[in-house]
Formats: C-alpha cells, structure tokens, sequence
C-alpha cells in the first residue's frame, strides 16, 4: 500500500472517530437546521431541471400517464418488485433496515464500520440496499405531478419520513456506503421536482427533505471513495452530489460541494473510460451505470450554465458509440463483466431498457440519425432528461443507418458481421478490468458471443449473484463460464475475492482485418504462462460474409502434457441436438445454425449442472436458470491446432 493510501485512511479513520464520537450531536443540528424550512424546494424555483421543466402534464402520452398511476397504486398498498423474490407485501410499516430474501433485520450498528459484504449478519447487501435508494419513490411523486391527487404525494413523504426516522444519520446499513446515499439524493431531487406544488403548502415535508439533503451531501461528500474502490462508486458520489448542490445550492455548503464534485466528475469520466468509449471496468453493466450518473451530471449542469469541458462530452458521445456497437436490434446488451441491475435513475416504467434510452438521448445531444434509426423511438426516460424540445429534435433527425464503428482498440472489443443471416460476432481481447482489483471483470480473455437472425445463440451466461463464498459467484465469472478454452481446468486469472483478481491474464491483438468480404480478429493472453510448463492460447476468429461462415482456430503453445477444454454457452432459447457426424445443430425460434466440432475433441451438453456447476446463464441478478453447455475436450502434449467452424444451417 503506497504512503498516500496509507495517509487517506488514517484521515478517513479519525472522520470516522470524530463522526461517531458525535453522531447525534450532527444529527440534532441536521434536524434543526432544517426544521419547518422551505428553502429546500424554493431553491428549485431558480434553476432549470432537465425537460420537467418545460413538461406539462398534458404533454405526456396517455400510455406513460396509465403506467405511472398503476405502479403508483401499487406502491400505495406497500407492494414491491423485490429482485428474485418477484412482488412482495412490504408491510403496513416498511421496515428499511431488512434483507428481505432472508428476513434479516440489520442493526442500528456505527454505518461506515459495518461489513456489508458479511452475509451471515446481514444477508445480501443488494436486498437491503435496494429498497432505501428511494428510486421507487419516483413513480407516486409522478403520479402526483401528472394527476394532481394527493394521495400519491402524501404516500412518498410518509415513506420518507418513515426511512428518516429508521435510519438516523450514520446508523445501520443505509449509511455503510457513501454511494447509497448519493443515489438516494438523485431520487430526492427528482422527487422534490415533481412534489413542487405539495411542497409549496407542506413546510414539514420541505423540512424533511432538506433533512436528507443535508446529511446526505455531507456525508458523502466527506466521504468519497478512493484508490481501489475509485471506480464506478466514485462517479455515482460524485454525480449524487453535484445534482443535489446545484438543485439545493442555495442550502449552506453546497457551493463547495458543487465545485468539489464538478473536479471528480470531469476527472473520472477521463480516467475511468478509454477514448474509445469503452468503460474500463470491462462490464457492460457499469458501462451504463456510471455513463447514466455521468449523463445526469452533465445535462442538469449544462442547462443551469455549468457546462462540462469538451472531454467529459466525447466520454459520452464514445460511449454511446459503443453501446449501439455491442446491442442487438432491440438494443439488448451482451452480459459481458458484471451486474447487479442498478440503475442511476429510474423513471419510466413503460421501457426500463437504459440502452435504448442512453441511445435516443444521444441521438439528440449529439445529432446522430443513426442512433435513432435504432432505438425507432423516442422513449420516457429521454422524454424526462430533454423534454418536448428534445423529442421534436429527434422527430427531425434523418433516422438513417450508418455504419458501425466495429473495432474498439483500447477497450479490446471486436464486432464481426455481416451476411444475409446478419451474423454478429463480438470478440473480447481487452484487459481483465479496471486497476489492481479489476473488481467486477470476468476471466473471459478470447470469449466472443454471437448473434444470427436477430438471435441470440452464443451467449455471457452473466453473473447471478455478489455473494462471497457462493460456489455460483466464482462459476459465473470464471474462464469456463465463457466461450472460449480452459487449460488444466485453470481459470486465466487468478481470484482472490469476490471483487478481487490476485494474478490477471494480459490480451494482445496481434490483427484486425475488416472489409467487405471478411472481417478476421486474431489475439492471445499469457493467462497460463504462470502453469508449470507456460501455455500461450491464441485464437483467430473469422467471418467470410459471401460463404456466412465463421471460423474459430485455436493454437496452443506449449511442450509438455495439457487438458484442454473448449466451452460454447447457448441462449437459454436454443435446443440443441449432437448429430452423429459430430455437428451441434442449435435451433432458436426456428433459426438453425451448426457448430462443427474438432474431430480430435471429445463433445458432450450439459444443462444445469451443479456437480459440475455448469449449463446455467442470468438474465438478472439473483436469477438463473438451465440453458445447454457444449464442451468439447481432450488431452494433448505440445503444440496444438484445433478449427471449429459456425454456419447458418441451409
């Protein structure tokens, strides 16, 4: 540990001290100074808030406005869409200090000293985090703004209330986290906005609020992460921060918050994204997570004259870029790296699809008719952040497809396509993850998933779960979860936790090639050069779009005696039959493809497997479910070739 790491937590340890020391002295003077107040939303009236503020209820289809008043209603009778558990009752008094999948009652313990991650104690961070980030409150204060009935705004202050007074400042599992109450402070301005008129005559529940501001700005800003946890978190505290210390910034100290968290935004959105537009935490997942708090940020920013340096907005602009590269024609994602679902903002209940919403969002900012043509819509959430004027925008964008950008160097991702079965093969030869942990990577070094027909047959299983210990923890981010080759029955990387890789496999691109006729990607990791005897694994893959064929070659370097294990991960959609020439033909939705096997390998499906685990893939967290596995191994001594070819079936 370097001596400034060493210092910083020596500093943020006597905060700590200091902070418990005096914890309900802070509280009281949080609670008083906010008493009976109404500067909280009397501010709001100074700055313009995203599209809301040109928004008037007519404005908004009918179709938002039924959705929005029927979850509301929902959510009036305390019912909750909890994850794995699907809806819940949450109770006439909703208890925000429970783990709800093991019925666990958290204690009121010192907050930044509590381990979350202690599933014993505490159970599952993600059931007790996600009730108290306050998103779901949204909807009801919504619902208030499109329909005027009260009903729904009483709903979202009682429930605020009621967190307030079960979660004292620094008490209990709530506050373990500075980024859990930075994404509770975009929800309160959020739900602030929409309460406006409430608030006007209810100066308790201007009080309230400015309550949660107060100690959440504080706490947060005090407490930012850094060094190994600088990474997604880090965006988000910041991005919390920003958004209330300009919605708030008439509130004492929000100035220098405001500034304090501008610095770290303009920062991390360079550091902690390649220029390509590839987040450099290698997931997917927090590829929108931390571009969503980055997009908030910026646009809350630009429209109240504190605009974001030229940077910050290609940071976007790549990203976007790279989502639409990687999404499919509904603008689904592959499950590359992990997820646990977490959302920087969630305000549409018609399409909770953040892809397709960061993409018609950035068909407005950045005057792309190609990003329209594939989200063909323009949805609530983009509504929300750019309003009636951004919706005409888009209106008038060409809604043209363009060509693709298919190779992302930096972030090491590579899309193959073409032919009239639109085979789309995307290849992974990037870095494992982001900095010495590489937290939430996976040890998917020459993994590629594939698409035909619009379907998915090569699939990332995706991740389940975050539970340390958990054998399917360690399975879904393993090599063997992944299409690509386990030797030695050795995973690339080495872990070391469940957010932690002690020795990390290093990808090379040695070739790209794209053109008309054939797009080919050539790379290797040195991920076994730690074995006994080194193993190099190189891979090429090919695609010739006239034939619709694609090759896999795989080379093996090596001079002793090896297992090998070739893994191909199927689309829970697909059916798939060994035929007797040693062909899987793999059917989804009536779309057949065939998978010819090396002769010399040996070929066997597993589905569900526990023992071993495999033949599982997730869709969301906590969930899973069987889908076909086909492995594919032998033994070998020395140098290898082994060919495996990919075709739409005739």
């Amino acid at each position: 540990m370097a001596p400034a790491e060493i210092l910083w937590r020596f500093r943020r340890l006597l905060w700590q001290i200091n902070a418990k020391l005096n914890r309900k002295r802070l509280q009281r003077r949080y609670e008083k100074d906010s008493l009976d107040s109404s500067r909280a939303p009397d501010a709001l009236s100074d700055i313009k808030f995203y599209g809301l503020s040109d928004i008037k209820p007519e404005d908004v289809r009918q179709e938002w406005i039924d959705a929005t008043v029927a979850e509301a209603d929902r959510l009036l009778d305390h019912r909750f869409d909890y994850l794995a558990l699907g809806e819940i009752e949450l109770g006439g008094e909703i208890n925000w200090n429970h783990e709800y999948k093991r019925d666990i009652d958290t204690p009121l313990l010192f907050g930044p000293w509590m381990d979350y991650r202690d599933t014993a104690s505490f159970g599952d961070f993600k059931y007790f985090w996600e009730l108290p980030r306050l998103q779901h409150l949204i909807t009801p204060a919504k619902a208030y703004y499109l329909t005027g009935e009260e009903k729904y705004a009483e709903e979202v202050i009682a429930q605020l209330k009621s967190f307030v007074e079960q979660s004292p400042y620094l008490l209990g599992v709530n506050w373990t986290m500075p980024m859990e109450p930075a994404i509770r402070l975009v929800s309160v301005s959020w739900i602030t906005v929409f309460l406006k008129d409430y608030l006007a005559s209810h100066n308790d529940a201007c009080g309230l609020i400015e309550e949660v501001v107060r100690s959440h700005t504080g706490y947060t800003a005090r407490n930012y992460a850094a060094y190994s946890s600088a990474n997604n978190h880090l965006i988000a505290e910041a991005a919390g921060v920003f958004i209330a210390s300009v919605c708030f910034g008439g509130l004492e100290g929000m100035a220098a918050y405001r500034r304090k968290a501008y610095e770290i935004l303009c920062k991390e959105a360079v550091r902690q994204n390649y220029s390509d537009g590839v987040n450099k935490e290698q997931a997917v997942h927090y590829q929108l997570f931390a571009g969503g708090f980055l997009l908030l940020a910026g646009l809350l920013g630009r429209a109240n004259g504190i605009d974001f340096p030229t940077e910050y907005w290609q940071v976007l602009r790549a990203g976007a870029d790279f989502v639409d590269a990687i999404s499919d024609d509904n603008c689904s994602i592959a499950e590359i790296g992990d997820s646990d679902d977490g959302k920087a903002i969630v305000l549409s209940q018609a399409d909770d699809n953040f892809a397709r919403s960061m993409l018609a969002t950035s068909a407005v900012l950045f005057e792309r008719g190609d990003f329209k043509a594939k989200t063909g819509r323009f949805d609530e959430t983009s509504f929300w952040l750019l309003g009636n004027e951004g919706e005409r925008k888009f209106a008038e964008l060409s809604g043209e497809a363009a060509a693709r950008r298919n190779a992302f160097e930096q972030g090491g991702y590579y899309i193959l396509s073409g032919g009239k079965a639109r085979l789309k093969v995307i290849f992974d030869c990037g870095p494992l993850g982001m900095g010495s942990t590489s937290a939430h990577g996976h040890a998917d070094s020459l993994s590629f998933v594939l698409n035909a027909y619009g379907k998915d047959f090569f699939i990332d299983p995706g991740t389940y779960t975050y539970i340390a210990g958990d054998p399917y923890r360690d399975y879904f981010r393993s090599t063997a979860a992944h299409n690509t080759i386990v030797i030695d029955g050795q995973n690339q990387s080495r872990m070391a936790g469940p957010f932690l890789w002690s020795r990390q496999a290093n990808s090379f691109v040695e070739k790209w090639v794209s053109d008309s006729s054939c797009d080919k990607i050539v790379g290797r990791h040195d991920g076994y050069h730690r074995l006994d005897d080194p193993v190099t694994h190189r891979r090429a893959v090919s695609l010739d779009k006239q034939q619709e064929v694609v090759d896999v070659d795989d080379w093996i370097e090596a001079k002793g005696s090896h297992k090998l294990e070739q893994y191909f991960h199927l689309s829970p959609e697909c059916r798939a039959e060994m035929l007797d020439d040693g062909t899987v033909q793999i059917v989804n939705s009536g779309k057949t493809i065939e998978l010819t096997i090396d002769s010399r390998l040996n070929c066997r499906i597993l589905t569900g497997s526990e023992a071993p685990i495999c033949g599982w893939c997730s869709h969301a967290y906590d969930q899973k479910q069987p889908t076909n596995t086909v492995i594919c191994s032998g033994s070998f001594s020395g140098n290898q070739h082994f060919t495996t070819k990919i075709r739409p079936a005739v």
